[in-house]
């Protein structure tokens, strides 16, 4: 597991699923109606990610409800390679989530749940219960979006909690398969799940019944868009969720 302090030995993460972990929450997964938002942090540059990697895919193949973002930070850049998928704002959204959630972070390969819960996300069994315990009492509603030419349209749910919500356009492209030469990686070809391209605010929303029409005429062709709205800015617990692609 990478950690963003400056030191030169870097602690190993035990790899892997737990086999009864799998099987106990494989039908739960497979039933859910609701949507479950993972944002993986990650790096081309961390030895630790890959198994996290192949496990975010794994899970967006299991269930369509799930969407799935590989969001690469910057700051492992001076490891002998640079990310080229790495963004500057995925470092920045990894820190107000440490911020919001108190987590021991920021460090690599971290997974957050629905905006309200983290982990290290290469541990499969942990990162399964944490998805099985949000299916129980669902708390993400679904939003409903539309795409015609450049606009995207975007209908959004009531929320029984009154409060003020933060809108988020994410932009994300789709499987991209990495080969890296140099670095921690070297010699390995990695498979990375809708890599987070760009992220805009779309302004603040307060719970209500609501219809926005987006021009993505001045943003740049992708593969999958996600809308969410999440609660104490940025980078809080989501409440209502979204992925299109066109």
């Amino acid at each position: 597991m990478k950690r963003i302090a400056f030191i030169s030995v870097f602690i190993a993460i035990p790899l892997g699923f737990l086999g009864c972990s799998q099987s106990i929450h494989a039908q739960a997964l497979s039933e859910a109606k609701t949507p479950i938002v993972l944002e993986l942090f990650t790096s081309q540059s961390c030895s630790s990610c890959p198994p996290a990697d192949k496990l975010l895919g794994q899970l967006a193949e299991e269930n369509e409800n799930i969407i799935a973002l590989s969001c690469h930070v910057t700051y492992w850049n001076h490891l002998h390679w640079k990310d080229t998928l790495s963004k500057d704002f995925c470092t920045k959204r990894q820190r107000q989530y440490v911020q919001s959630l108190n987590s021991r972070g920021p460090y690599t390969p971290q997974i957050v749940v629905n905006g309200h819960r983290e982990m290290v996300g290469s541990r499969g069994g942990s990162v399964r219960r944490a998805i099985a315990a949000d299916l129980k009492q669902p708390s993400i509603k679904p939003i409903e979006l539309g795409l015609e030419g450049n606009h995207l349209n975007i209908n959004l749910p009531s929320i029984a909690e009154a409060s003020t919500y933060q809108l988020l356009l994410i932009s994300h492209g789709d499987a991209h398969h990495q080969s890296i030469p140099s670095g921690e990686n070297r010699g390995r070809t990695i498979t990375y799940t809708n890599p987070v391209q760009n992220i805009i605010s779309l302004g603040m929303w307060d719970g209500r019944p609501k219809n926005l029409d987006y021009d993505l005429s001045n943003t740049p062709k992708t593969t999958g868009y996600v809308v969410l709205a999440q609660k104490n800015g940025s980078a809080g617990k989501i409440v209502a969720a979204a992925q299109i692609k066109p």
